[in-house]
């Protein structure tokens, strides 16, 4: 496929989130399936910042003048690219004006002060990976930070809100077993290292992982529906909004650029791995997607070594009511209206909503409240029953 397609693929009048993949880790953790390669050699991270800069600058062009609405380094982990390519990275998105949100993700053991002035005027927001301060967790995980180094990055992270008034957001991994104390596990982290936003992922079992090797007996649903639902009281309790299936954050404080993704609105990703929705000027929604080879992405020309899938209007909508369905800004019904080709607002009246359990009609959207999370992906499924 001809590289030229790619920026063709999107609609360049319309506002545009950018995400950023950084496949580098110093090591793999045990449960992630993510694709991810072990720090290469200065060469190549320099070779793979240059194109990623090239092409960064090359949509920036195409944009006439306008800032990406939000952007997003991740991972892997960008800390694996030290201060000074990342940096580079950064003010290529900033070259038409800072997003309005603008994060990067960095493991607790890659934060240092060199860091800091990355988020003096242009990153807005960091997203750490903790995932426990259990180090029997840390271990049972695989994670390459012990707690010492773990703790050390918060330390530096709740230094560098107060030296930068950046938004601080940290991933925390429940669900592991009865030998866990889950809720202490939570508690440790919103009494010790104050956050504006939390992630909480119930462990699952990825194929073909060393963890889904291991095997271990993890909670069943109804456990874990036992301990999410003590763990999503807490946090609600303390002051967290939960407004998607694993995602809380205080007052004001939503990561907007993964709302864009729950709304289904036009992303464009770059780097080996990263995914991209667009919306042509045409109407065609696209699926895609860069191969998930570094050493490709490091030795092609710019946006070469993608696959493009354009989507039917039945597959559009069936991702909008999937993504809509488990985040409280709820599935826009006239946008699945376009899509199906189905009068939704005579199809979806209260009496059906009443049977999905756990979701409400506002505003012209079908809004979940904590218990329709919970069935998220059931309810999609007998929504698209009748509009199918």
């Amino acid at each position: 496929m001809m590289p030229e397609s790619f920026l063709d693929s999107f609609d360049f009048s319309k506002d545009l989130s950018l995400y950023i993949h950084v496949p580098f880790c110093i090591s793999k953790c045990d449960y992630c399936a993510f694709y991810s390669v072990p720090c290469l050699s200065d060469d190549v991270l320099d070779a793979y910042t240059a194109r990623l800069v090239s092409e960064i600058d090359a949509v920036s062009r195409r944009m006439e003048g306008r800032p990406f609405v939000t952007a997003f380094i991740g991972g892997g982990n960008p800390g694996c690219l030290g201060p000074v390519r990342l940096g580079r990275i950064v003010q290529a998105v900033c070259a038409n004006g800072r997003p309005s949100e603008f994060s990067t993700e960095m493991n607790p053991e890659s934060l240092y002060e060199d860091y800091f002035p990355l988020f003096d005027g242009a990153l807005t927001r960091l997203s750490m990976g903790v995932q426990s301060l259990d180090p029997a967790a840390l271990r049972f995980l695989g994670r390459n930070a012990d707690l010492d180094r773990t703790r050390r990055g918060l330390e530096l992270s709740q230094k560098l809100k107060a030296f930068s008034g950046c938004d601080l957001s940290y991933d925390m991994i429940t669900c592991l077993g009865d030998w866990h104390d889950e809720l202490s596990d939570i508690k440790a982290i919103t009494s010790g290292y104050p956050s504006d936003h939390l992630s909480v992922y119930a462990l699952t079992l990825e194929e073909g992982t060393p963890l889904w090797r291991r095997n271990p007996d993890l909670p069943d649903t109804d456990r874990q529906y036992e301990i999410l639902k003590e763990i999503w009281d807490y946090l609600e309790a303390k002051g967290f909004e939960h407004y998607e299936v694993s995602n809380f954050a205080m007052h004001g404080f939503r990561c907007e650029h993964n709302c864009r993704y729950w709304a289904y609105r036009q992303y464009m990703g770059l780097g080996p791995g990263a995914a991209s929705t667009a919306f042509s000027e045409d109407g065609r929604v696209s699926r895609i997607s860069f191969r998930q080879s570094a050493s490709a992405y490091v030795g092609g020309g710019l946006f070469e070594g993608f696959d493009r899938e354009v989507l039917s209007s039945k597959e559009a909508c069936e991702e909008l009511v999937l993504m809509g369905m488990r985040y409280k800004g709820g599935l826009d019904l006239s946008r699945a209206e376009e899509f199906s080709g189905v009068s939704v607002g005579r199809a979806i009246d209260p009496g059906f909503v009443s049977t999905l359990g756990g979701f409400h009609l506002e505003g012209g959207s079908l809004v979940p409240d904590d218990d329709g999370l919970m069935v998220a992906d059931a309810a999609a499924s007998t929504l698209l029953d009748l509009l199918y």
